[in-house]
């Protein structure tokens, strides 16, 4: 019975525990993304036309909202997920009434007014080993 315990039991609730303590860091900054989308574009709707100015707000105002839910400090580090990188907003692009219906970078067809995120970061698991994330959202109005 123990050569069972130590063989089987043990690695798989191990290996069972380090996956949910990874996949729950990923949703995290997966949520955090989409309600910072949703937050920069309350005031777009579906006719909306922005200027270069108002992209760069809705862009500047994702950022800020994105930080300041993952409370990420001046080094980019997040206080509530264990990361050994700083959290990084590799792209950012603001879609508005007048870029639909188009492709993102990603290759994602986007029909609304839209915010394309691609961010990157390390998490550590429960060994201390760091994991590449890489996490790409299209977040339109209709929150899609």
């Amino acid at each position: 019975m123990s050569v069972l315990l130590f063989t089987i039991i043990i690695p798989l609730s191990t290996y069972a525990m380090n996956s949910t303590i990874l996949l729950t860091q990923y949703d995290k900054i997966k949520q955090t993304i989409k309600v910072s989308a949703m937050g920069a574009l309350y005031n777009v709707s579906q006719e909306t036309i922005l200027y270069d100015t108002g992209k760069q707000a809705v862009a500047d105002s994702f950022a800020s909202l994105f930080k300041k839910n993952l409370q990420i400090d001046s080094n980019g580090y997040s206080r509530i997920l264990t990361t050994t990188q700083p959290i990084t907003i590799q792209e950012l692009v603001v879609y508005d009434a007048g870029d639909v219906p188009t492709t993102c970078p990603q290759g994602a067809e986007i029909l609304f007014p839209a915010i394309h995120v691609v961010v990157s970061t390390q998490l550590k698991d429960c060994f201390g080993n760091p994991r590449d994330v890489l996490i790409h959202s299209d977040i339109d109005i209709f929150e899609r």
